[in-house]
């Protein structure tokens, strides 16, 4: 006679079964050993708990994902991945303790990458990724939480000394150079140029001509993907409109709307970044299942978001551009004898 199982127990195989990837109520039901029926009423209970979510419903079939609440965009990790970065994690608030202080999360997110990404660390399975600010632990690192150590580290010794040396060299330094020190560090030249163009959009007077350059070094660095053209197009959107304003005005009376809109562009491009290091290195995620069931939502929305501040800056653009008086352009002496030469010809030879 089968034993019957609790409803704990259904409840716990189906979250157990959702912990690699989203599956509709049929692929729950098989993994868990039991009927629809009660995988769609227990689902329910699960998703006012805000333990599941439902991402895909149709006339044939409903698609739901686990809630983690710990990872970015909740993309799944294993039970021993997630211990052995609260372990991690715990390490580092520990060793800024000893100096009084308590880590930001930039600080606590940059020391775990640099413990993870050292070979010898014996944690270097543990997945990191690209993001808004550069690399970073998949988990969510969260200084006002307090972690524990929830598992034995088999370098322990090697990754305390890790953890030494990055704080007794970074525990005075402020997030935002932390930060642009390691993208320099990875030579990553998109987000080199992203924090020189914040920098020097965020003093009180703009030079135009480094702020062109800027976009320029963007644009010429932007990568160009089949995958992701958007990424390229539009980048290229941006430019080329910056680039018009700039012909007939001052590119600082339009500081907030240009601001705005590359704001909006990187966090398009970031979001690439972190689906290009998501689907690539040791242990790659299926590309069509972080896409459709991850990122593809937000990826819409911040593209959208792109389109909209464009658009705005668009139309300050054609606004100064019916003001615009092309006689005020000094032409350079060769420009002028170009003009001239053009004006009289007429085709013929």
């Amino acid at each position: 006679m089968a034993i019957r199982k609790t409803t704990q127990q259904i409840k716990e195989e189906i979250l157990s079964s959702l912990n690699k990837c989203p599956l509709s109520i049929e692929q729950i039901r098989k993994k868990a050993e039991s009927n629809w029926s009660t995988i769609n009423n227990y689902l329910e209970e699960l998703k006012k708990e805000r333990k599941v979510k439902e991402i895909l419903s149709t006339d044939k079939a409903k698609i739901y994902q686990k809630i983690f609440g710990d990872t970015y965009f909740d993309i799944p990790i294993t039970e021993e991945e997630r211990k052995k970065f609260r372990t991690l994690f715990s390490l580092i608030i520990q060793e800024y303790k000893s100096y009084r202080k308590i880590p930001s999360k930039t600080h606590l997110a940059k020391c775990a990458v640099h413990v993870i990404d050292n070979k010898d660390s014996g944690l270097n399975d543990l997945p990191i990724i690209w993001y808004l600010y550069g690399m970073i632990p998949q988990m969510v690192a969260d200084p006002s939480i307090e972690y524990h150590e929830e598992t034995e580290l088999s370098h322990r010794t090697k990754v305390q000394n890790l953890i030494k040396e990055y704080v007794d060299e970074n525990r005075d330094k402020g997030s935002l150079q932390i930060q642009k020190e390691q993208h320099k560090k990875y030579d990553e030249e998109l987000y080199v140029i992203t924090d020189t163009f914040f920098e020097k959009t965020n003093i009180q007077k703009w030079d135009d001509a480094i702020i062109l350059n800027l976009l320029n070094k963007f644009f010429i660095n932007c990568p160009i993907d089949n995958e992701f053209p958007e990424v390229f197009e539009l980048t290229e959107m941006l430019f080329s409109l910056v680039n018009k304003l700039s012909k007939i005005t001052n590119l600082q009376d339009h500081r907030n709307k240009i601001l705005l809109t590359f704001n909006s562009l990187w966090k398009f491009i970031a979001l690439y970044k972190l689906y290009k290091s998501k689907t690539s290195g040791k242990t790659p995620m299926p590309k069509d299942i972080l896409r459709k069931f991850y990122i593809g939502d937000d990826l819409e929305v911040r593209k959208e978001c792109f389109y909209e501040s464009l658009l705005d800056l668009k139309s300050d653009y054609l606004n100064k551009l019916v003001e615009f008086d092309p006689d005020s352009i000094k032409l350079s002496e060769d420009a002028e004898k170009s003009r001239k030469i053009m004006e009289e010809w007429t085709g013929e030879d």
